[in-house]
């Protein structure tokens, strides 16, 4: 099968939509299909490259103002005409529904190529956090149209399927999360590394990994530290990542660590050494992190929504909030301080649960949905397996 991707973002950017492109693209190139990659040229990449089955084209694009992270692409729709008339993919997934993906859109479209769409971002729900929430509604519309114009829509749980078919959303399959358990485990855990963040052996570690942003609502992050310390006052903060708050909380909270973004083995190993994973964001589409978190065997506080409802069964494998307000997951929180003794048999049911989500798993998954929309050539002759990861692969 020849797969072309397009995408607004890709590593070297840190995020969980790059993460997750990186490893489906990773593994069906393991597994024997051609694949390019159409992105922007932002965030460190700028040079075309070209690996044989493994093709990655930079595009035009720009940062996002104000969100320094963040960038968008843009092409024509005769750029994706002339490329895919060359040299003609089975099938077109689409990872992001802005400039770049429309054009790749009207393009496959006229050409009649396939297309799969990806909802890996839940924009509406950004928009309150940047002043933008008036947009809301004008989002939500053009989502809809982008998405009902594709083939099928993938999304990674049953509850973004039925909020999406609630909005009249068609066509709408589910596409799981992986998680890596050869990087992420326990055996990472660093004592050297906790006494750098000022942890003694027993002082509990609260761990946040992501962007720091208004649509993670940090503001319990730091509630539940404070919380935590009335407790046991050795408690030290983690704050793993970067984004347009960063400056402003870290003069508030100076005394919290502050690591920036991290990846590979350093995100793993920051991981396992924390105690508890506080995960408070309510606009996750899923929230990779949770499933890295039980996998190095932390202690997760969430909301009962997206990976956490597909995972967390609640006081059995972590603590989530059914209700959906900030005093019910700080109650959720209070509950996993007050049952620090449970917490060896909570993490090692954590982990056992997301050993089955494998990456290998989850590209097969993917394999067998772009398959089935390609249509009967593509399926004619599937590849073999093969286990070993290409040099693609390069962050966590």
């Amino acid at each position: 099968m020849n797969l072309s991707i397009v995408t607004d973002t890709f590593p070297p950017d840190i995020n969980g939509v790059a993460m997750t492109l990186e490893r489906l693209s990773a593994g069906l190139l393991a597994r024997g299909h051609e694949v390019e990659v159409i992105r922007p040229r932002t965030h460190g990449f700028s040079n075309n490259t070209d690996q044989g089955s493994f093709s990655e084209i930079g595009m035009p694009g720009m940062i996002l103002p104000g969100y320094p992270m963040a960038g968008i692409g843009c092409a024509p729709p005769r750029f994706f005409l002339n490329r895919w008339r060359r040299r003609r993919p089975d099938i077109i997934y689409i990872a992001t529904e802005a400039l770049l993906g429309f054009s790749a859109l009207r393009a496959a479209r006229k050409l009649k190529i396939p297309v799969v769409s990806g909802y890996h971002t839940h924009f509406p729900g950004y928009l309150s956090g940047y002043g933008l929430g008036l947009l809301g509604p004008l989002v939500r519309k053009w989502l809809r149209h982008f998405h009902n114009n594709t083939d099928c829509t993938l999304v990674p749980t049953e509850d973004t399927r039925r909020d999406l078919m609630a909005q009249g959303f068609h066509n709408i399959g589910i596409l799981e999360r992986g998680v890596d358990t050869a990087l992420f485990n326990p055996e990472r855990r660093d004592p050297s590394l906790r006494a750098r963040w000022g942890a003694g052996p027993a002082d509990p570690v609260l761990l946040h990994t992501g962007r720091i942003a208004p649509e993670k609502n940090l503001g319990l992050v730091f509630q539940a530290w404070e919380m935590a310390k009335v407790h046991f006052p050795a408690t030290r903060l983690v704050m793993v990542g970067d984004g347009p708050q960063r400056t402003a909380l870290q003069a508030k909270y100076p005394t919290a660590v502050w690591t920036g973004f991290l990846s590979g083995v350093e995100l793993a190993e920051a991981t396992a050494s924390a105690d508890v994973l506080l995960f408070p964001s309510r606009s996750e589409t899923f929230g990779n992190v949770l499933l890295e978190g039980m996998a190095s065997r932390l202690v997760t506080v969430s909301y009962h929504r997206a990976a956490s409802r597909r995972f967390i069964q609640p006081g059995v494998n972590g603590y989530a909030a059914l209700r959906d307000n900030d005093d019910a997951w700080l109650q959720q929180f209070l509950n996993a301080l007050r049952g620090r003794r449970r917490w060896p048999a909570i993490v090692e049911a954590a982990r056992l649960a997301v050993q089955p989500q494998s990456w290998q798993r989850i590209t097969q998954d993917f394999e067998a949905i772009l398959t089935k929309a390609s249509g009967p050539l593509a399926a004619a002759a599937p590849p073999s397996p093969i286990n070993v990861l290409p040099p693609l692969a390069l962050s966590a």
